[in-house]
């Protein structure tokens, strides 16, 4: 996601801003393959003094219309792309807005997509890993592995929204699922059906207060991934039947990976504290 800041100098018209702006976005689209909604930038205009600046150096001859393009970007796109979105970007600018080549100054910066929140707080690992696996779901079989951030978005789907179909493709056919069986809801389950159907009856009964909890809300802490594992800490807030009284404990959940696939889960809980509250 390119972040465009355009720096130029006071006084010019409505249509001269909206031509440098539209040119900067087509560059971004033709040669960095951006994609064509994600369009966000902010203009800055500056008065006499404001902009200071070599009428020379390395380029030139520089005029009072210097223009400055700073660029923020979630993936370095390469050394042979970036020059043809300069040359691009040079050319738009001079055909669209009269614009000199050699007015035109541009720093692009790469900066990792959790250093991203586009809106609601959301960090922007999730959002990509989201639109990855929403064009993975468009190709089925295209997706021989999933990636640390892919799951960790999924792991935090399951246990934050309860929503379940992020990390079903993920699992391998013979998954296992493990959890205590000291839990009233414990046991050991095998395959993607079986996985699903645990998380289906444990949200639809068990979270929902017909058995067990009068109430439950789970807490995601974060979500750590490696290599060959990814790992959920959550803290749960609950309210069991039998004793009307609120508890709080912790759960762990280790997910262990194998070639970018989830071969086995294992709750980790304070199975003392969540068995003889619910009893």
């Amino acid at each position: 996601m390119p972040f465009v800041n355009i720096s130029l100098a006071r006084g010019k018209s409505d249509q001269y801003l909206t031509a440098v702006s539209q040119a900067a976005h087509d560059a971004l689209v033709a040669e960095l393959n951006m994609r064509s909604d994600d369009d966000f930038q902010l203009v800055h205009q500056h008065g006499p003094g404001e902009m200071v600046f070599n009428r020379n150096f390395r380029g030139g001859p520089r005029s009072d219309d210097w223009i400055v393009f700073t660029i923020t970007d979630g993936l370095d796109r390469g050394e042979r792309a970036k020059r043809k979105f300069y040359r691009t970007l040079v050319r738009l600018l001079e055909e669209r807005a009269g614009v000199r080549p050699a007015d035109v100054f541009v720093m692009m910066t790469v900066t990792p997509p959790e250093n991203f929140s586009f809106a609601d707080g959301v960090i922007g690992t999730d959002i990509a890993a989201a639109e990855s696996l929403e064009a993975a779901t468009k190709s089925p079989g295209a997706h021989d592995g999933y990636t640390g951030a892919e799951m960790a978005y999924a792991v935090t789907r399951l246990f934050q929204s309860r929503d379940r179909s992020p990390i079903l493709p993920m699992l391998r056919d013979d998954v296992v699922l493990r959890v205590p069986t000291t839990l009233p809801y414990g046991g050991e389950f095998t395959g993607p059906a079986a996985f699903d159907g645990f998380f289906a009856d444990f949200y639809s009964k068990i979270l929902s207060g017909s058995t067990v909890w009068e109430s439950f809300d789970v807490l995601v802490e974060d979500v750590i991934t490696a290599d060959d594992h990814v790992i959920a800490r959550l803290t749960n807030t609950a309210v069991p039947k039998a004793t009307g009284k609120t508890v709080v404990f912790q759960n762990l959940w280790l997910f262990e990976v194998t070639r970018g696939r989830i071969v086995s889960v294992q709750l980790y809980a304070d199975t003392a504290a969540s068995s003889s509250a619910a009893s």
